[in-house]
C-alpha cells in the first residue's frame, strides 16, 4: 500500500477513515461514487481513490469539544419528555356465563364412543415372541 491518496498522510489514517466511511455506508449511507463493488469496505477505499470522502484532522482539543457535545445530546434525548406516551393495550376482561361453561364441562367429560365391532367375531391368540424368535428355517 505504497500509493496513498492525496492529502493522507499514513496508511493508519488512510485505514481508519476508509473503516470510518464503510460504517456509515453499513447504517444506510448512500455511496459517492459509482462502483461495481457490494462490500462497504471496498466501496470505503473507492470512495476514498477518488477523493470524494471529506475529512480534515481533529485536535485533541476539537475532539474532546466534539465527544462532550455528542455525550450531552444523548443524555438529552434520554431524558426529554414523551410528548404522546404510548398506553398500555386495553384487554377485555372475558366474562362467560356459568351455565354455558357447565354444558362445555360436561360435553368434555362424556367419552367419545369408539368403532363398533361385530360381537361375533372370534379372539385370536397371538404367538408368544419367544415362539417367534425360536422358529426354525427350513431349508429347501
Amino acid at each position: 500500500m505504497s500509493d496513498l491518496p492525496e492529502g493522507i498522510d499514513s496508511t493508519f489514517r488512510y485505514i481508519l477513515i476508509a473503516a470510518k466511511r464503510a460504517e456509515q455506508l453499513i447504517h444506510g449511507a448512500r455511496a459517492r461514487v459509482a462502483t461495481r463493488h457490494v462490500k462497504p469496505t471496498t466501496v470505503a477505499l473507492a470512495e476514498l481513490a477518488a477523493a470524494d470522502v471529506p475529512w480534515r484532522k481533529v485536535t485533541a482539543e476539537e475532539y474532546e469539544m466534539l465527544l462532550q457535545q455528542e455525550v450531552a445530546a444523548k443524555e438529552a434525548e434520554e431524558h426529554a419528555p414523551v410528548l404522546f406516551p404510548i398506553p398500555p393495550p386495553i384487554i377485555p376482561a372475558i366474562v362467560e356465563p356459568e351455565a354455558e361453561a357447565e354444558e362445555e364441562e360436561e360435553a368434555l367429560e362424556v367419552e367419545p364412543e369408539g368403532p363398533k365391532f361385530d360381537e361375533n367375531l372370534e379372539v385370536v391368540e397371538e404367538p408368544a415372541p419367544e415362539v417367534l424368535l425360536t422358529e426354525e428355517i427350513s431349508e429347501e
